[in-house]
């Protein structure tokens, strides 16, 4: 019987600026998007952590949790699905308590992913059947967002269904959108 369970994607945004990082991650903005196998209901929940206004005024990495439709957007580039969740309360309640880390030096979204990803394995109950190794999961990510770019999915030269984003299933070692 195929399983019903929501699953938590890494996604990757068209970010702007330089990047920094010596692997490029920050070419991307990552977050964690979690949503249901069956995205006829077409909505879902975003994870991470953004620049922002922080709550004493001044502009820095601020937590974000906001319900979104799962369709593309211009800004979704891609997605890896990394599992199913297994207890959805528990994966948001992990995901609230990722710090924010501010005051160190070149910390970034990317950064907040891996923690992220970090306490979720060590935590063993919030996800079922899943793949959380950040190295296999960014190797992946970069691959699979360096294919579509040669395959023109967001410059508008290929033929894809642009309502939704292009998605890789890391379990299963396969494409599901193109």
């Amino acid at each position: 019987m195929p399983s019903g369970k929501d699953r938590l994607y890494v996604a990757l945004y068209a970010r702007g600026g330089q990047s920094k990082m010596p692997t490029l991650e920050d070419t991307y903005h990552w977050a964690l998007i979690v949503g249901p196998k069956d995205e006829t209901s077409g909505r879902g929940w975003r994870f991470h952590a953004k620049e922002g206004l922080k709550q004493d005024g001044t502009m820095g990495w601020i937590f974000e949790e906001k319900e979104i439709p799962l369709g593309a957007t211009q800004m979704l580039l891609v997605r890896i699905c990394v599992g199913k969740v297994e207890k959805n309360s528990r994966l948001k309640e992990i995901l609230r308590n990722v710090p924010i880390r501010d005051s160190v030096a070149g910390w970034n979204c990317v950064y907040w992913v891996v923690e992220a990803l970090k306490r979720l394995q060590e935590d063993g109950k919030a996800m079922g059947t899943s793949e959380l190794d950040w190295t296999k999961l960014r190797n992946t990510a970069m691959a699979y967002i360096e294919r579509k770019k040669q395959e023109h999915r967001f410059d508008g030269r290929g033929s894809f269904d642009m309502s939704k984003p292009a998605t890789y299933d890391l379990l299963e070692g396969a494409e599901t959108i193109p």
